[in-house]
């Protein structure tokens, strides 16, 4: 006799978060996003305004970063420091934004982007556009997944050009960590070797170096008693 449900590993998909691993919430079965996505998303698109200004400080190789210190460079300096440039420039987080802004207008049947001048205007006019509009496209848009990682990548671009840090983190696999209705995290874990910390930057899940070894075994699905803290 054919079983007329399917399996919970055909169900499982349907009941995760398209951009995160995330189990939904019962109340948020109809997303495609979680809010925990959302709500991270806002926090990325919001801080772009700045980080766009900021990158201006930063064109000349050898500026002063906000860490207050100069990115190191065994080879002569160009005359602008590309990845601001690249930024700041065609192409960069203005022309992201306002790609991510007329698909949504499609979507929504809200006709083309208006005309608002410049650089600065367009940004912050668009900012204001996702920002409004990411709850419904969290609940609505098949294709927000692809839109909520780019606006992710824009913000950690730019923040790693104005604080001249480079990211080291390497990647040691998914957060073991359950939320309150036992689903796991699913969140892939990065950490620097000098780390003293893990931090799942999903759920808030920690773990201290001295937990280190309990958070492998816990990945590897092995009875070790005890949770992040």
């Amino acid at each position: 006799m054919t079983d007329a449900y399917p399996h919970d590993d055909e169900q499982e998909p349907v009941y995760r978060c398209t951009h995160c691993p995330r189990l939904l919430h019962a109340d948020e079965l109809h997303r495609y996003a979680c809010r925990i996505c959302e709500t991270r998303a806002t926090e990325q698109v919001q801080a772009l305004h700045s980080l766009y200004r900021q990158l201006e400080t930063v064109l000349r190789p050898g500026k002063t970063t906000s860490t207050g210190r100069a990115p190191a460079s065994r080879t002569a300096p160009l005359p602008v420091a590309l990845q601001p440039l690249t930024l700041r420039g065609p192409g960069g987080i203005v022309s992201m934004l306002l790609g991510i802004e007329q698909r949504w207008r499609i979507q929504l049947d809200w006709g083309f982007l208006p005309q608002r001048g410049g650089y600065e205007a367009s940004l912050a006019g668009t900012v204001m556009v996702i920002a409004n509009n990411l709850p419904w496209a969290c609940d609505e848009y098949p294709d927000v997944a692809a839109d909520l990682k780019l606006i992710g990548s824009l913000h950690a671009q730019a923040s790693a050009a104005v604080s001249g840090e480079r990211d080291t983190r390497v990647p040691v696999g998914e957060c073991p960590a359950f939320d309150e209705g036992g689903a796991p995290c699913g969140q892939q874990l990065k950490v620097s070797p000098w780390a003293m910390v893990i931090r799942c930057g999903s759920c808030g899940a920690q773990w201290r170096r001295d937990e280190w070894l309990r958070l492998g075994a816990a990945m590897r699905g092995l009875p070790l008693p005890g949770a992040a803290a």
